[in-house]
């Protein structure tokens, strides 16, 4: 196995994540043989700690301080660990933390570091499994069915793990020879020296016969293959009253469905919705928490669409709520409705990968960066199987960190070849594209709604149904807007040729092609130039942009990137105006200089020809972008507001120029609902205090016909008055800044007195960062004495782990901030008391907000009552929502701003509420 007689699984606790200052609490070893008719050694020790052990590893690991009281001195530990490991080979599920931290320890007790082989079953499991759900320990196992007993312990954790490298082990020697030979020469390119050693022996072993694969459990991949279903063979008769029977005591639906019930406001909704198709109407319907909007919605659309032969299109604004459509909703209707029909899950191009481009890099590894070479590898391993060609089900690859190789692989409009290009029967767009004409029901995000207004990839539609909809102004102000910034003109130009690390790109991958290059070579060397120049003049450009700013604006002295308003009065924009002229001229040089080239190109090969097209595509992007140049250095028009925005880290130099219209209603009337046979708003948060107004004036509907528009609210079937308690605090100091530090201390006092009275699940929502550190600081040791899980956002793990912990355990408290408000759903126990520290008003001075308020004071209206009240108030709702989320929720909602009582405004929020308030005095 391995090559190896034995290999030795290791694992270490430790008091956390900091290798050179946290310290080991207990270290495990396990050695398996290759021959396994010999039982695994275990060995297995608690290390004394000199510091107290922090709370969460405490609740993480079960490891208190009275456990380690006789426990081993670390020096002790080690030599024991050292005495057991020997010379064997390591095996460890994130190697660099534990080996890391053990030799820190190592060098602080003045011995040698470890000299052992190590193998690193994460990225060997990111590189085999790249479309898994994670990449944790527990979930590696399960994949494997292998259950992992007790986790976070170190000797449970080191013989799951030496489990594992076996399955992985298994999971090699059964690759296809070509799949190993390709795998391998990527890890070599790519510096992975420790698995590349791995894969040797592996292939060695693959030569004496073949292997059957270890059995997997499938559910642990993600597969969002994006097509399902079959057209119906006949259209059917279209009947409200068959429609409305799936809502009844008699529905299909109760043996699908757990838990369904007739509801009232679920039965009004379909009902509305069927006419709303009928009638052509566009209607905006407020279904709140419980109704069952998705399917109220899905069932009228279906029989419509059946019926008519239109298609339909649905848009939602979060990826959770698409994927719950596509992959639970629509597979659930498919079983109980009287016709099969085909569904699409459908997103912008730039989430799919391009074979053709894909392989140009996986055939030249070399012209990558060694990082970049990295993120090859798991693509490779994601195309043998993906069906969907979908980037976000390769959790391996995070296309967050990977963002510059994803610009040089993903589909491009620009540069797609069409039918010349020879993965054309394969292309996932192309088959997404051709699977769009077909389907009866297309699932899309609001961002792919509206940068495709003129139907370039969804075709011709006539019926619209917007989820969510309450998200739609703010997605379409970004979509009907533009921005510059550093990276956009870094991967364009670098994408046409670079030197670095090699020469690269389709300029220079055309050239290598050309048999005969010695009429053309000026031509190439003049654009070649041009693209290097220009690519200087975008660092140089974006340089003086940024130290402009902060020579006007001291942005690196601010906690978070700073956004500022600009016109031709604006003093960075005086100084960066006449640069910028002088770029834009560099870049028409750069463009005249590829055409020049492009004219010369003599097509002698197919491949010639096709990669003479993309380049052609690759001048209409500088095109796109020299125009966006031009248009962020104009910034005249009327109805636009444009602004700057500072990196996001000090040494960085990326800064943006922005611009978004501030009529984005009218623009949506005009280009997309006078077009809809009908369109369909609903979101459980579309009203201000009662009323439609808001939204019917900023997403554009009181521009349509007056006898087409519709709008309802529904409320929700929960009985709030029984299951929801609200409390203002209205003896709390007034939250300004004047009252900051005694509004947070006493805050801090309830939470903690709270959560020490009740042990109740709790989230606490805050508008600020800062204030969260504050109160987070002020309360930690309270919670620690109270063995009482206190998790903050930004303090204690990303998004989804912080979830997780607080689903986990019913009587953690957790501090959120901004994606919390409408990002989270925890039914239950585990959420019983709802925290809003302040009402979430808009932050003073961003950009669109600002100038959507000049616009309104300039026509004569109230900007706080007409927009800023809005704005806080569907943000409050959506907040309030996270509490119940079910008939068996119970809850206590705070509100720690007493302005709701104390202000004229706070009515609006009052009547917002699902339930009245009581004021605690």
């Amino acid at each position: 196995m391995f090559g190896y007689e034995d290999i030795v699984a290791i694992d270490t606790e430790t008091t956390g994540l900091d290798t050179q200052n946290d310290a080991i609490i207990e270290i495990a070893a396990v050695r398996i043989f290759a021959d396994e008719n010999k039982d695994a050694e275990e060995f297995s020790t608690l290390v004394k700690c000199r510091r107290p052990i922090p709370f969460y590893i405490r609740q993480l690991t079960g490891i208190d301080d009275e456990m380690l009281r006789d426990a081993p001195e670390i020096d002790d530990a080690l030599n024991k660990f050292l005495e057991f490991i020997k010379d064997s080979l390591l095996v460890a599920h994130n190697a660099p933390f534990d080996i890391g931290i053990i030799d820190e320890n190592f060098k602080k007790i003045g011995q040698t570091y470890l000299e052992n082989r190590i193998i690193d079953t994460l990225p060997l499991a990111r590189i085999l499994f790249p479309n898994l759900i994670n990449h944790q320990l527990e979930t590696v196992g399960e994949l494997f069915n292998l259950r992992l007993e007790g986790a976070h312990r170190a000797l449970n954790d080191a013989r799951i793990t030496a489990k594992i490298a076996v399955k992985l082990w298994e999971t090699i020697i059964s690759l296809p020879e070509d799949f190993l030979d390709r795998l391998a020469s990527l890890i070599s390119s790519a510096g992975m020296s420790d698995i590349g050693e791995f894969l040797i022996s592996a292939r060695m072993e693959r030569m004496k016969k073949f292997f059957q694969p270890p059995q997997i459990n499938a559910n642990k991949l993600l597969n969002l293959e994006n097509f399902s279903g079959n057209s119906p063979e006949e259209r059917i008769d279209f009947s409200p009253d068959i429609v409305l029977q799936y809502f009844s005591d008699k529905s299909p639906l109760k043996n699908n469905l757990k838990n369904f019930r007739p509801r009232r406001e679920q039965q009004e909704m379909a009902e509305l919705v069927t006419n709303a198709l009928i009638n052509g109407e566009l209607f905006m319907v407020e279904a709140g928490t419980g109704v069952g909007k998705s399917f109220a919605y899905l069932i009228p659309a279906l029989f419509w669409a059946i019926s008519t032969g239109e298609k339909v299109v649905v848009s939602t604004y979060t990826k959770a709520l698409q994927e719950q459509l596509f992959f639970s909703d629509i597979p659930t209707l498919r079983k109980v409705l009287p016709f099969d029909f085909k569904a699409l899950l459908l997103k912008g191009k730039g989430n799919y990968i391009c074979l053709r481009r894909a392989e140009r890099y996986l055939a030249n590894p070399q012209t990558l960066s060694n990082y970049e070479r990295t993120g090859l590898i798991y693509i490779a391993s994601w195309l043998r199987t993906t069906k969907s060609g979908d980037i976000s089900e390769n959790t391996s690859f995070m296309n967050s960190r990977h963002r510059h190789l994803w610009e040089k692989i993903r589909a491009d409009g620009h540069t797609c070849i069409g039918r010349k290009c020879p993965h054309y029967n394969d292309c996932f767009v192309y088959k997404a594209r051709a699977k769009a004409r077909e389907a009866q029901i297309i699932v899309v995000n609001h961002a792919l709604l509206l940068s495709d207004l003129e139907g370039a990839i969804l075709g011709d539609y006539n019926y619209l149904i917007v989820d969510e909809a309450h998200n739609l102004e703010r997605v379409a102000a970004n979509y009907l807007g533009g921005n510059i910034a550093l990276w956009r003109f870094r991967s364009t130009l670098d994408a046409i040729f670079s030197e670095m690390p090699k020469v690269s790109g389709t300029l220079a991958f055309l050239m290598s092609k050309i048999a005969e290059k010695s009429e053309i070579l000026e031509k190439y060397r003049n654009a070649a130039q041009s693209i290097l120049a220009a690519r200087t003049f975008a660092d140089t450009f974006f340089s003086e942009f940024v130290e402009q700013m902060e020579f006007a604006y001291h942005w690196r002295e601010q906690r978070y990137s700073l956004k500022k308003r600009y016109d031709t009065e604006n003093i960075v924009f005086q100084k960066i105006e006449p640069l910028g002229r002088e770029f834009f001229k560099n870049l028409e040089t750069a463009k005249k200089s590829l055409k020049d080239f492009i004219d010369e190109v003599p097509v002698q090969t197919d491949e010639v020809e096709r990669l003479a097209e993309e380049l052609k595509g690759e001048v209409q992007k500088i095109e796109e972008l020299s125009q966006d140049l031009l248009f962020a250095l104009s910034p005249t028009e009327k109805n636009m507001v444009y602004w700057m925005e500072s990196p996001q880290t000090e040494d960085s130099n990326d800064g943006k120029l922005f611009w978004a219209p501030l009529n984005v209603g009218e623009i949506l009337c005009n280009q997309l609902y006078d077009r809809l046979g009908a369109a369909i708003f609903t979101s459980a948060t579309m009203t201000i205090a009662g009323e439609f107004n808001y939204y019917l004036e900023n997403l554009g509907l009181s521009n349509a016909p007056g006898d087409r528009i519709n709008y309802i609210s529904l409320g929700s079937p929960f009985d709030y008055a029984s299951q929801l308690r609200i409390i203002v605090a209205k003896f709390m100091p007034e939250p300004t800044t004047r009252n900051e530090n005694a509004f947070i201390e006493k805050l801090a006092e309830i939470i903690s007195e709270m959560s020490r009275l009740h042990h109740k699940g709790t989230l606490v929502l805050f508008t600020s960062h800062n204030m969260l550190r504050r109160v987070y600081q002020i309360i930690h040791d309270n919670f620690k004495g109270e063995g009482i899980k206190l998790l903050g956002q930004g303090l204690s793990g990303s998004f989804s782990a912080l979830t997780r912990m607080f689903s986990e355990d019913v009587e953690s408290v957790l501090l959120g901030t901004e994606s919390f408000w409408q990002g989270i759903d925890v039914p239950g126990e585990s959420l019983e008391i709802l925290v809003l520290t302040k009402l979430p008003f808009s932050v003073p001075g961003e950009p669109y907000s600002d100038a959507k308020q000049e616009q309104i004071r300039a026509r004569g209206g109230d900007p706080f009552m007409d927009y800023v009240i809005p704005q806080a108030v569907i943000r409050f709702r959506q907040g309030i929502g996270r509490l119940i989320r079910n008939e068996n929720d119970r809850g206590v909602l705070l509100i720690m701003d007493n302005r709701v009582v104390s202000k004229r405004y706070g009515e609006k929020f009052l009547k917002s509420l699902p339930t009245p308030a009581q004021s605690l005095y």
